[in-house]
């Protein structure tokens, strides 16, 4: 999981090697004071600042800023670097926002006012899965698109079905356990990716839906490689295993942003129906493609919620893509 740090450079993301003990106590320092000033100022001005060193990250990192604007052009969102600047410089302003929103939602959003702020699409499958008296669990398989952060749990306030998730460990421990606080609203529990399915599967049975970020790159034992935007990309498999052990159907809600004013509205995707050939590996990469299929057509539709900054494709700069032959696609 990807972390906020202000530095010098900009409004970076860190995943970076273990810390001692002073660099993650002055860190937590530093995270904690930009959380209060966050709470201090109004949403506009904080939204402001962010906005500043989402131009900082742009302009002076030299990974993400480019790697945003390659990525880009990669999946053919736009076809010159001009418009893919524009569009990655919206997207660092979006992840701003994000942790703006997480910072901010009990100040601004309670239970008077939630439908103010939080509506759900009025088509027909966001209707049944944003039910609270649909019946069935789902495999909620998401991504760093839209307001991730608030989306899985106040999937659990309006449903009153409670959420299991997994995430990646901070290697700042003490900002990842500030992050697992703020996901632990409306029976939204987290856990570290390093207990592995266990705490997913204990949570399925226990009636709970379980959510499972599918949009980063896999390692070789967590993944299978599908296309992403024409493009082959590692992808996490576990939405797809447990769907094959379970029958859960697997959907995908998601929190978009629609102005400046804290507005948001839940939307709902969901792979076709798709019935096991009884060849394991191959179910896994159809079903892994179906949902990623369905993330890229998302992400399509909002192209400036999602996170571009993620090292997602391993061919990128490695030469032209040559696709499988057809006989062999999915």
């Amino acid at each position: 999981m990807l972390f906020i740090r202000i530095t010098p450079k900009g409004f970076l993301l860190s995943a970076g090697k273990k810390k001692s003990k002073l660099v993650i106590e002055l860190e937590y320092a530093l995270f904690i004071s930009v959380v209060y000033l966050t709470r201090c100022l109004s949403l506009h001005a904080a939204y402001k600042m962010t906005n500043f060193f989402s131009w900082l990250t742009l302009n002076f990192n030299p990974r993400h800023g480019p790697r945003s604007i390659r990525l880009i052009l990669h999946a053919g969102i736009c076809d010159n670097k001009k418009d893919a600047r524009k569009l990655a410089l919206a997207s660092f302003e979006h992840f701003g926002k994000v942790f703006v929103e997480t910072v901010k939602f009990d100040q601004i959003v309670n239970e008077d006012n939630f439908s103010q702020y939080i509506t759900c699409s009025d088509d027909p499958l966001t209707q049944q899965m944003m039910n609270p008296e649909t019946e069935h669990q789902i495999i909620l398989t998401t991504a760093h698109f839209g307001n991730w952060e608030l989306a899985g749990s106040l999937h659990s306030k309006i449903t009153g079905r409670p959420m299991t998730s997994i995430m990646r460990p901070f290697d700042n421990d003490k900002i990842g356990q500030y992050v697992y606080r703020c996901r632990h609203r409306y029976q939204h529990v987290s856990y570290s990716k390093k207990e592995g399915l266990r705490p997913l599967l204990a949570a399925h049975k226990a009636g709970r839906n379980i959510t499972i970020v599918a949009d980063q790159h896999a390692f070789p034992e967590e993944g299978v490689v599908v296309q992403f935007f024409g493009h082959p990309a590692s992808t996490h498999k576990t939405p797809a295993s447990i769907f094959l052990k379970t029958g859960t159907p697997i959907a995908m809600p998601y929190l978009i942003r629609e102005d400046d004013d804290f507005h948001f509205k839940f939307y709902c995707a969901a792979i076709p129906e798709y019935h096991p050939t009884g060849n394991k590996e191959a179910d896994i990469k159809a079903v892994t493609q179906l949902y990623t299929t369905m993330i890229e057509e998302q992400i399509r539709r909002f192209p400036e919620q999602w996170l571009w900054s993620h090292r997602r494709w391993l061919d990128c700069e490695r030469g032209p893509y040559h696709p499988e032959p057809e006989s062999n696609s999915l």
